[in-house]
C-alpha cells in the first residue's frame, strides 16, 4: 500500500439508498497518481456523533505517512482530528465542505459552519483547509475528468447518492440563517465544462445525481436541464430559488426539453410563506413568486421537496391568517413532501447573533444551537405547522421531520 490515502465516508440511509460523500471525484486520476482511496461508514445516527468511542474504533490501514480527509459534515472534521491526535506520526489534511473558510491565511484556518473549541489543543500534525485539493497540488480546477469510485461494499443493485459540482456558493447569499454566504471569494470553483460523466458509471443500481450548488443559477438552469442525460436508472436532487428569475429560466429549459424530462426533484426554501416573514428572513421573493414557481412546477409535472421552517420568534396572528391563506392558494400535487425543521442558529449568523438557546458541539467543533422561543411563539409555531399538516392532506403531500420539530413545542 502506498504511504498517500483519499479518504472519503459513506452512510446508509434508512435502507433506502447510499449516501457517498464523494469529495475526491473531480481529481480521481490525481489521486490516483498520487496514492490510494479508502472509504469508511460514517454513523448515520447522529445522536451517537459525540461518542468517540465510535471515532476511536475506526483504524486508517497505516500510521505513518499521509490522509487528505474529504469532509462533508462535522463528524468528519471529528474523525480527522480523532486520527491526527491517535497518529502523531501521520500528516492529516481535512478539506471539503465542513471545512470551508471565510478567509485564507497561510497556516491558520477561519472555518465558516463550525467554531472550535478555544481550549482545544489543536494537533501539530492536523491541517484545515477551504482549499480544493486541485488548488492543494497546484493544478487548474475541473482540470481532470469526473469520476467516481464506488465503496467495494455496496452492492451493484442499491441504488446510490452522490454529488456533481457545479460550483461551491449560493450566488443569493443574503438569507439571515444561512453562513455560505461568508465563503472566502478566492475559494470559489465553478465548472465550466458540464460533460454529464456520471452517465457512464459502471454501477447497475439507481444514480442519484445532486447538482451540487447551494442554489442553481439561472444560468445553470438554461443550460444543464436540457443536457442531462435521460435515463430510467438516473434520478436529480437539485436546489433552487422560488423567484421570478429562477422560475423563468427553469420553464425556458423545460421549454427547450419538449417534454424529454428526466427524473427529478426540485427542493426549495418555502421557510415561512408569508410576505412579512420572507422580507424578515431575506429571501427576495414574495408569495405570489412561490405560486408562480409551484405553478410552473406542476404544469411540467416536477416533483417538488419544499423546506419549511418554524422556530421563529416573531409570529402574529397575522402571519398564521396569511399562511392559511397561501397554503390554500398552492396547486395540488405539485409539493411531494414537505420537510419540517426547527431553526437552526448556525454561527456568524443574523439569526445567531439575535436568538438564543443551548450550544450544539461534535467534538470540539461548536455548531450553534437550535433557538429558543418564549410560550406564546411556541404557540404560534404550532398553529403554523397544525395549518401545514392540516393542508398536506388536501394538496396530498407528506410531511417530515415531525418527531424532531415535537421536542421543541
Amino acid at each position: 500500500m502506498k504511504d498517500t490515502l483519499f479518504v472519503q465516508f459513506y452512510t446508509r440511509i434508512k435502507h433506502a439508498y447510499v449516501d457517498l460523500c464523494n469529495g475526491f471525484s473531480d481529481v480521481t486520476d490525481l489521486c490516483r497518481q498520487k496514492g490510494e482511496f479508502f472509504w469508511v461508514e460514517h454513523e448515520a445516527d447522529r445522536r451517537r456523533w459525540n461518542d468517540e468511542s465510535i471515532y476511536l474504533q475506526r483504524k486508517l490501514p497505516f500510521a505513518r505517512g499521509t490522509a487528505y480527509v474529504s469532509a462533508v459534515y462535522t463528524n468528519h472534521l471529528y474523525q480527522a482530528y480523532i486520527w491526527a491526535r491517535e497518529n502523531p506520526a501521520l500528516k492529516v489534511v481535512v478539506g471539503g465542505p465542513a471545512a470551508a473558510e471565510c478567509r485564507v491565511t497561510e497556516g491558520e484556518w477561519h472555518p465558516v459552519y463550525v467554531k472550535p473549541d478555544p481550549a482545544l489543543r489543536w494537533p501539530p500534525n492536523l491541517i484545515a483547509t477551504g482549499r480544493s485539493l486541485e488548488s492543494w497540488f497546484g493544478v487548474k480546477d475541473f482540470s481532470f475528468p469526473w469520476r467516481l469510485d464506488i465503496p467495494s461494499a455496496i452492492a451493484p443493485q442499491e441504488t446510490i447518492y452522490f454529488s456533481y459540482t457545479l460550483d461551491n456558493r449560493c450566488y443569493w447569499r443574503r438569507c439571515i440563517y444561512c453562513n455560505i454566504a461568508l465563503h472566502a471569494p478566492e475559494l470559489f470553483r465553478e465548472r465550466r465544462h458540464i460533460n454529464c460523466e456520471f452517465e457512464s458509471l459502471d454501477h447497475r443500481g439507481t444514480k442519484r445525481v445532486r447538482l451540487n450548488t447551494g442554489s442553481i443559477t439561472p444560468k445553470f438552469l438554461r443550460e444543464v436541464l436540457p443536457m442531462l442525460p435521460r435515463r430510467s436508472d438516473l434520478d436529480y436532487r437539485m436546489f433552487i430559488r422560488s423567484g421570478t428569475p429562477e422560475t423563468r429560466s427553469l420553464k425556458e429549459a423545460l421549454q427547450k426539453m419538449q417534454g424529454r424530462i428526466p427524473d427529478m426533484v426540485l427542493g426549495f426554501g418555502m421557510e415561512f410563506p408569508t410576505n412579512r416573514m420572507l422580507r424578515y428572513a431575506g429571501k427576495g421573493f414574495t408569495t405570489d413568486e412561490l405560486l408562480a414557481f409551484l405553478n410552473t412546477c406542476g404544469e411540467y409535472g416536477l416533483r417538488v421537496n419544499a423546506n419549511f421552517m418554524l422556530g421563529w420568534n416573531n409570529l402574529t396572528e397575522n402571519d398564521i391568517r396569511e399562511l392559511a391563506e397561501f397554503m390554500q392558494r398552492i396547486p395540488e400535487n405539485v409539493i411531494t413532501t414537505a420537510q419540517i425543521r426547527w431553526l437552526l442558529a448556525h454561527p456568524f449568523t443574523t439569526i445567531h447573533d439575535t436568538y438564543e438557546g443551548d450550544p450544539i458541539w461534535v467534538g470540539p467543533f461548536y455548531e450553534g444551537f437550535r433557538v429558543r422561543v418564549s410560550e406564546e411563539q411556541k404557540a404560534l409555531n404550532r398553529k403554523a405547522l397544525e395549518t401545514v399538516e392540516r393542508c398536506s392532506a388536501l394538496k396530498h403531500f407528506k410531511v417530515q421531520g415531525l418527531a424532531s420539530i415535537y421536542q421543541h413545542l
